[in-house]
């Protein structure tokens, strides 16, 4: 179990809130345990859900860079729980690219623009010095300012996201066993084998 309680989905009766719960279920990320722990302050819930909806879902950005640079970070932590998901949004991303996220400099699969987000993902995680010049001048040649504005600021908020959550131990399939959306091929071939 995990460190703090689950709320029960079900014992939700704000429509709003209610809402979010179905999201989890419906689009996989956030996962509904993540969405059960913050439901312990409605207002949590809330604002997490606006921010993830209006910055990570739509936004300035294409979504599938968010992604990538969403499973960077999760890898980089070694946050299995974060790792394990996958944005429905995310058209064109293969487990291929996933797989080489963390190698991502070495790797031919990535092209400049994905690159440079990553850069940026690599130094807001681990340390800001990383981002010199050359990083800057990648993320101006891919990148509008409002995208990077867009970018750096949800990297952040996943980041923080997932440490806490790493902290706390849930796992897939603690409140939805047969809920598989959302989850990387890997994770969900458990719940379904």
């Amino acid at each position: 179990m995990p460190r703090i309680s689950y709320v029960d989905p079900d014992s939700i009766t704000d429509p709003e809130l209610a809402g979010y719960i179905a999201d989890s279920r419906r689009f996989g990320t956030p996962r509904v345990e993540s969405q059960a722990i913050r439901a312990h302050v409605p207002a949590v819930l809330r604002s997490f859900n606006q921010s993830w909806q209006t910055v990570f879902r739509d936004g300035v950005l294409d979504h599938s860079i968010k992604e990538l640079a969403r499973v960077f970070v999760a890898k980089s932590l070694d946050c299995g729980y974060c790792a394990g998901q996958r944005s429905h949004l995310a058209a064109g991303l293969t487990e291929r690219e996933f797989d080489d996220v963390i190698e991502f400099r070495d790797s031919e699969k990535f092209s400049p623009r994905e690159k440079a987000a990553l850069l940026l993902a690599e130094a807001i995680a681990w340390d800001p010095g990383m981002a010199d010049d050359a990083v800057w001048e990648a993320l101006h040649a891919n990148f509008t300012e409002p995208e990077i504005v867009e970018l750096g600021y949800f990297i952040g908020l996943t980041m923080g996201q997932q440490k806490f959550l790493k902290t706390l131990g849930i796992k897939h399939g603690d409140l939805d066993s047969g809920g598989v959306a959302g989850l990387a091929p890997e994770v969900a071939a458990t719940f379904t084998s």
